[in-house]
C-alpha cells in the first residue's frame, strides 16, 4: 500500500512539473482541474443537471472517439445552420467545412455549402461541391437541375463581362448536365455569335430547329445566319417558316420586306439591261432577284425567256415549268401561267430547230412531239415535224404531219411548197424504182400544190415519155419553157421532143397555146400562188422584213449542198453537148428530108407525112453509155 501511495505522489509531482512547463511554454494551456471542470460541464449540457440521462444502456461508448465525433459533427451542423437562416454565409461555410472534416461522407453539407458558396458567388466552389454530391446522391435530378443552373449563372456573369470563351465553356456544362433544357443550348449559341463562330453556330441552331419545329424565333435566327453567309433563298425560306407560325411576328416580317424589296430592284436592274441587249448581265441580275424572292413566278417567266435567247434551252423549259407550278398555288397567276405554258411550247420548238441544224432530227421530232402535245392548233409545229421526219427519211410520217398543217391553214404558201416538195421526193422515189405511173401522179401532186415550180413540171414530163404519153410530156415541156425560158435541161428534153423545131416557136403552138391556157387555170385555182410569188420575189431596198412568227420553221430544207449544185452544174453542161451534137445531126437528117420532098414533088410522088413523134438518131457508141442526169438525192433536191 505504501509503495502505491508513493507512485501517486510521484506522478502528482510530475504533473505538477510538467504543468509548470506548458504554462512556461504556452501560457493559454489549463490545468488538469479546468480540464476536469469543462468536461463535467459538457456532460451537463448533454445529460442535463440531474445526471438521469448519464447512465444509458450502453455506457461504455459514452466520452469515446465515436461518440465524441458525432456529437461535434452535430454542433458543428447545428452552428452551420444557424449561420445560414441569419445570411452569415462564411460562418456557416466554415461550420459546414468543419463537419465535412469530421464526415466526409455528409451528402447534405456538400449541398448546404455549395448553397452558401452560391450566396457568396463563388459559382467554382459551389459547382465542385454539388458535383460531388451529384456524384453520391442516387436522386441526380433535383442536384443535376441545381448544378446546371450554378453553371447558367456563371456562364451569364461571365457574359455580361464579355468572357465569351469561360462563358460559352459554363453554358456547355450546363447544357450536359441538363441535356433536355434548351435555354442552356440557345445561351451557348449566343456566345457563339459574339464569338463569331457562325458555322458551329448554325449547326447548333440546325439541332434545335430539328428538335423544336413550332418556334418562330428560331427560324429567324437560322434566317438571320443564312444571311449572313449569303444565302439569300435559305433566308427566305426560314422568314416564310416563321410567318406561318406567327403571322404577326415583327422581325420575320421586317426582313422579309427587305428581301422583296431587294428583287425587285435586282429585277428591274436585270429589265434595263435586257433592254440594252446585255444578256450575260441581265441573267447575272434576275438570278440576283429569284435568290432573293424564290417564289414569285413573273420572275422566272423572265429569265426563261433570257435563257431561250441565249440558246440554253433546257434551263428555260425548268424555269417556264417552275413558273406554272408557283401559279397553281396563286389564284390571281391565270396569266402567268398562261403565259409560261405557251412559252414551253415555244422553247421545245426552238430547241427542236436548234437540234435539227445540228442534223438531230430525232431528238428535234422528240421535243416537237411534247410541243404539239401541248398545243395542237399550230401549223408551224407540224410542218417543222414533217420537216424533221422528211430528213429522217419517213416520208408517209412527214406528208401526214404537212397535211395536218394544210388543215389548219390551207391557203399557206410555204406548206404548199413543202407538201409539193415531198411529192415530188415521193415521185423520185417512185422514178428510181421504175415505177412509173406512181411516180407520174406524185408529180402531178406536186404541180398541183406548187404549179409555179418548173422541175416538178420537168419530172412529169419525163415520167410521162417512159409512159408513152407524148402529148402530156409535150405540154409538161412547154409548161416549164414558160415558167423557166432559159433552163438548158428544159432546152434539151424539148429538142427530144420537138425534133428541131426551135425553142422559141414551141410555145405559140398548138401545143404550147393548150399548155398555157392550162398553166393559167391552175395559177388562177392556186390562191396562195401570187403570195409565193411574192416572196419569192426579190425584196426593194429600203424596206422592212415581215415580222417573224413566233414559231420558226426551218428553211434548211429548201437549200442544196455547194457540191452536189457544182456536180450537177457539171452533168447539165455535158448533157447539153451530147444535145447538141444530136440536134445537129437532127438538123441534118431534116435537110435531107426537105430536098427528097422537094425532088418528089417534081415528079409527081405524094409527099411524105413525118412523125408527130420522131425518134431522136441512134446514138453513136462511145466510151461512157448514155443516161439519164443523175441526181444526187433526187429531183429538186432541197
Amino acid at each position: 500500500m505504501e509503495e502505491e501511495e508513493k507512485v501517486k505522489e510521484e506522478k502528482k509531482e510530475q504533473e505538477v512539473k510538467l504543468s509548470t512547463v506548458y504554462l512556461g511554454f504556452f501560457p493559454t494551456a489549463v490545468t488538469e482541474e479546468k480540464l476536469e471542470e469543462a468536461r463535467q460541464k459538457s456532460l451537463r449540457h448533454i445529460f442535463g443537471s440531474t445526471g438521469t440521462l448519464r447512465y444509458i444502456r450502453n455506457p461504455t461508448k459514452v466520452g469515446t472517439f465515436e461518440g465524441i465525433l458525432q456529437n461535434r459533427i452535430k454542433e458543428h451542423c447545428r452552428k452551420g445552420n444557424k449561420y445560414f437562416f441569419n445570411g452569415e454565409w462564411e460562418k456557416a461555410i466554415t461550420c459546414f467545412t468543419k463537419a465535412l472534416n469530421l464526415d466526409p461522407g455528409k451528402l447534405e453539407l456538400y449541398e448546404k455549402k455549395a448553397e452558401a458558396l452560391l450566396q457568396l458567388c463563388d459559382f467554382q466552389s459551389a459547382a465542385m461541391h454539388l458535383r460531388k454530391a451529384y456524384l453520391m446522391s442516387s436522386m441526380k435530378e433535383s442536384i443535376g437541375a441545381r448544378l446546371a443552373f450554378i453553371f447558367h449563372l456563371q456562364g451569364q456573369c461571365l457574359y455580361e463581362q464579355k468572357i465569351f470563351v469561360d462563358a460559352l465553356e459554363s453554358f456547355m456544362r450546363a447544357s450536359e448536365v441538363q441535356p433536355q433544357t434548351t435555354l442552356y443550348r440557345m445561351r451557348s449559341v449566343a456566345c457563339l455569335a459574339a464569338l463569331k463562330r457562325y458555322n458551329d453556330c448554325l449547326q447548333m441552331v440546325n439541332e434545335e430547329v430539328a428538335r423544336e419545329k413550332t418556334n418562330p424565333d428560331l427560324f429567324v435566327l437560322r434566317a438571320w445566319l443564312y444571311e449572313y453567309f449569303g444565302k439569300a433563298t435559305f433566308t427566305f425560306f426560314n422568314l416564310r417558316d416563321a410567318l406561318a407560325l406567327d403571322p404577326e411576328h415583327s422581325e420575320a416580317r421586317a426582313m422579309l420586306a427587305k428581301l422583296r424589296k431587294e428583287a425587285q430592284k435586282s429585277k428591274d436592274e436585270a429589265v434595263n439591261k435586257a433592254v440594252k441587249g446585255n444578256l450575260q448581265a441581265s441573267l447575272l441580275k434576275i438570278n440576283r432577284a429569284i435568290d432573293y424572292n424564290p417564289v414569285e413566278a413573273k420572275y422566272f417567266l423572265f429569265r426563261g425567256n433570257i435563257l431561250r435567247r441565249l440558246k440554253d434551252f433546257s434551263a428555260a423549259i425548268d424555269d417556264y415549268l417552275k413558273a406554272v407550278d408557283l401559279c397553281q398555288e396563286e389564284e390571281e397567276g391565270s396569266e402567268v401561267r398562261a403565259e409560261a405554258q405557251k412559252q414551253v411550247l415555244l422553247t421545245y420548238n426552238d430547241f427542236a430547230v436548234h437540234c435539227y441544224a445540228r442534223g438531230c432530227y430525232e431528238e428535234a421530232a422528240l421535243l416537237l412531239n411534247k410541243a404539239i402535245k401541248g398545243e395542237k392548233n399550230q401549223k408551224e409545229l407540224y410542218s417543222n415535224r414533217g420537216d424533221c421526219f422528211l430528213k429522217l427519211g419517213e416520208l408517209n410520217f412527214a406528208m401526214a404531219d404537212y397535211q395536218q398543217a394544210l388543215e389548219l391553214r390551207p391557203l399557206d404558201s410555204r406548206l404548199q411548197k413543202r407538201v409539193a416538195r415531198l411529192h415530188n421526193e415521193m415521185g423520185m422515189q417512185e422514178f428510181r424504182e421504175r415505177r412509173y405511173p406512181q411516180a407520174e401522179a406524185y408529180f402531178s401532186h406536186a404541180v398541183e400544190n406548187n404549179p409555179r415550180e418548173m422541175k416538178y413540171y420537168l419530172h412529169r414530163a419525163k415520167s410521162r415519155m417512159f409512159l408513152q404519153e407524148m402529148m402530156g410530156a409535150k405540154e409538161d415541156i412547154i409548161t416549164a419553157l414558160l415558167l423557166n425560158p432559159s433552163s438548158q435541161e428544159v432546152h434539151a428534153l424539148a429538142q427530144k421532143l420537138f425534133p428541131g423545131e426551135p425553142i422559141l416557136s414551141m410555145p405559140n403552138s398548138k401545143v404550147g397555146a393548150v399548155a398555157k391556157a392550162v398553166l393559167d387555170r391552175r395559177l388562177a385555182a392556186c390562191p396562195a400562188c401570187e403570195v409565193l410569188a411574192q416572196q419569192e420575189s426579190p425584196e426593194p431596198r429600203g424596206t422592212k422584213p415581215p415580222s417573224r412568227n413566233v414559231y420558226v420553221e426551218n428553211e434548211d430544207l429548201e437549200t442544196a449542198d455547194e457540191n452536189e449544185e457544182m456536180e450537177q452544174v457539171a452533168e447539165e453542161r455535158r448533157l447539153y453537148q451530147k444535145l447538141t451534137a444530136c440536134q445537129k445531126k437532127t438538123h441534118a437528117v431534116e435537110h435531107e428530108l426537105k430536098e427528097a420532098r422537094e425532088k418528089g414533088a417534081s415528079v409527081g410522088l405524094r409527099a411524105l407525112r413525118l412523125d408527130p413523134y420522131p425518134h431522136l438518131p441512134e446514138k453513136q457508141r462511145s466510151g461512157e453509155p448514155y443516161q439519164w442526169r443523175k441526181f444526187g438525192q433526187g429531183i429538186g433536191h432541197f
